[in-house]
């Protein structure tokens, strides 16, 4: 239990110093080691009503909210329990199974509820008289989510400090009790959103059109040398296309463009004022966490979102068109973290190359 401790307080203390990313994901599972304390209501006969326990807790969460956890907690003690009627100490292991529900999955830090069935075995160390109870039990518990560089550490994708209260209620019987316990909670696996990473808009390259060289005449005489004005400069004439990702975030399964993110937007409104000839499409993309279905739909009203804020500002909705392409246009594997991230974009298609 000293190595355990001693484990508690590094992640503790790394947790302190380092900033966290982490949520209770769907379709992971989890494995909590833990120890902590067993309390008995005092309707049995007893030395000692107070002892410590230790355990394994092993779940899926099927979602963000909804998991399911299978338990088992041994507790030494020096009780002696009715009906084991030789007054030697009572040794008692539970075992079950529960379901979680997690409020603020997102957030750092995660309290849920618990309500489970499973069983008591009473063991008498001489193997006299052993019983087993069907029990039922209910509590609540928290997770404090460290950050993901600790998680790795410990070869997890995601670690959490965890606090569990919970009152048993064996059936056929009156020994009511009270079990508290800390552990760290090991995660693995499970759909998972990541931050997009800024993408600067780079401005249309303009050429500067070639100085206009005035014809020198042929002199006659006597007729005097006469030159010319110089040729006005052409009207630029746009010809090819470009693409660029714009720096453009959204929150969670949101379509409003989060308050920091209008500057590549405003840069791309001002070429289209410089050059009134220019025509843009927006193009939302999404990774393929998700239906098909639903990620064209929220894409295309991401992409929706910046053709409205460009018309507000002053360009005429016929030069915009907005498209989403959901998951259709992927940009690296989905298999991974790193390349769903990348998938997650905002493009624009633009006409920029100017000739004279």
């Amino acid at each position: 239990m000293k190595k355990f401790g001693m484990l508690t307080v590094i992640v503790m203390l790394m947790a302190v110093v380092t900033t966290a990313q982490a949520e209770v994901r769907a379709g992971s599972f989890t494995v909590t080691p833990f120890i902590g304390g067993y309390t008995f209501e005092g309707n049995e006969n007893y030395q000692d009503p107070y002892t410590y326990t230790f355990g394994l807790r092993a779940g899926y969460n099927f979602t963000k909210n909804w998991g399911v956890e299978g338990f088992f907690d041994y507790v030494p003690t020096k009780t002696y329990v009715y009906p084991i009627t030789n007054n030697d100490n009572v040794n008692i292991g539970g075992y079950g199974i529960e379901g979680l529900y997690h409020f603020m999955p997102e957030s750092r830090l995660v309290p849920f509820l618990a309500v489970g069935v499973g069983g008591i075995h009473y063991q008498n160390p001489a193997g006299i008289e052993d019983r087993d109870k069907f029990s039922v039990d209910y509590g609540a518990g928290l997770e404090l989510f460290l950050p993901d560089s600790v998680a790795k550490f410990f070869m997890a994708d995601d670690l959490a400090l965890r606090a569990d209260i919970r009152h048993i209620l064996p059936l056929n019987g009156v020994y009511n009790d009270f079990l508290y316990t800390a552990g760290i909670a090991f995660s693995f696996g499970g759909k998972t959103k990541a931050v997009e990473p800024p993408a600067p808009v780079v401005a249309p390259t303009v050429e500067e059109p070639a100085p206009v060289v005035a014809p020198i005449p042929k002199v006659e005489e006597p007729a005097p040398v006469v030159v010319p004005p110089p040729a006005p400069a052409p009207k630029p004439v746009i010809i090819e296309k470009g693409r660029q990702t714009l720096d453009v975030e959204f929150d969670f399964d949101k379509s409003t463009i989060k308050k920091g993110y209008y500057k590549d937007i405003d840069s791309l409104v001002g070429v289209m004022k410089q050059y009134p000839d220019l025509n843009v499409v927006v193009e939302g993309h999404t990774d393929s966490v998700g239906t098909a279905a639903y990620n064209k739909k929220l894409s295309q009203r991401r992409a929706e979102a910046v053709k409205k804020y460009m018309v507000e500002n002053g360009i005429d909705a016929n030069r915009i068109k907005a498209q989403g392409f959901g998951m259709d246009k992927p940009i690296a594997s989905n298999k991974t973290k790193e390349g769903r991230q990348k998938n997650r974009r905002v493009e624009a298609a633009v006409d920029y190359t100017i000739k004279n």
